[in-house]
């Protein structure tokens, strides 16, 4: 009887251990929660989102926990695919922001970065591009000119992270819809760079696997299943015992 409830005790325990997490990201919306989060399920990591703590709840953040065995893996996961990608700020953010008196350079400044979120936001629903960034420098005019021509073109330069294994869009197709969202651009005054993003360390495990209403990753579903199937043989003998135990107790009165 004794021997049984150690055997009990050691496999709570391990249970238990298998129970700590860790935190690998903070302060995320929760759209940025759901995309880190369906990321490492399908590379095998099991996470888990929770509502933040303390000052940061007020505002709806979100972070993802992981056990502290895939902490290191997770981290590594994420970095390959840029996430939690960086916010863009589109013209609802920059304008969101009230200006007291804007000059006509800040006015300018701000609708570049408006542009420019704007674009970059379009670029990264691509498939296989895991980041984009867009510099832009509008044409500008000059006053004494009679003909009305621009004293220098607009231009622009797009830099784009693509996933391993995957091709992003063409060239030409990124300097079409950048050129697009900017007046007077010519697509071939649009310079476009492609790196490939960083390689993983280690390979993925795979999407996470069911054990009934739990979720782990692939190579923990053999071992988790022999787990419970041990304890549930524990818990058999344990009660097989104390049925026996209470049958002799009934002889004996």
């Amino acid at each position: 009887m004794r021997g049984s409830a150690r055997i009990v005790l050691v496999l709570l325990a391990w249970a238990g251990g298998g129970g700590c997490t860790t935190g690998v990201l903070h302060g995320l919306d929760e759209p940025a929660a759901n995309e880190a989060l369906a990321a490492l399920e399908r590379a095998g990591i099991g996470a888990e989102k929770t509502g933040e703590e303390g000052a940061q709840a007020a505002n709806g953040a979100f972070a993802l926990r992981v056990s502290r065995g895939d902490a290191a893996r997770a981290l590594d996961v994420l970095r390959v695919r840029g996430l939690p990608r960086e916010r863009r700020h589109g013209f609802a953010e920059v304008y969101g922001q009230a200006s007291l008196i804007p000059t006509p350079s800040e006015e300018r400044a701000r609708y570049l970065e408006a542009t420019a979120g704007e674009i970059e936001r379009t670029l990264e629903t691509a498939e296989g591009i895991v980041s984009a960034r867009v510099h832009l420098v509008l044409e500008e005019v000059d006053p004494l000119s009679m003909d009305g021509k621009p004293r220098t073109g607009a231009r622009a330069a797009v830099l784009i992270k693509a996933a391993q294994g995957r091709t992003p869009l063409a060239e030409s197709d990124v300097q079409k819809l950048v050129a697009g969202s900017v007046p007077g651009l010519d697509p071939r005054a649009v310079a476009v760079v492609v790196t490939a993003a960083p390689e993983s360390t280690e390979g993925s495990l795979g999407p996470l696997a069911s054990v009934g209403p739990l979720r782990v990753t692939p190579s923990s579903r053999a071992p988790l299943i022999t787990v419970f199937a041990i304890a549930l043989g524990v818990i058999g003998l344990l009660a097989t015992l104390l049925l026996v135990s209470l049958r002799r107790r009934s002889a004996t009165r």
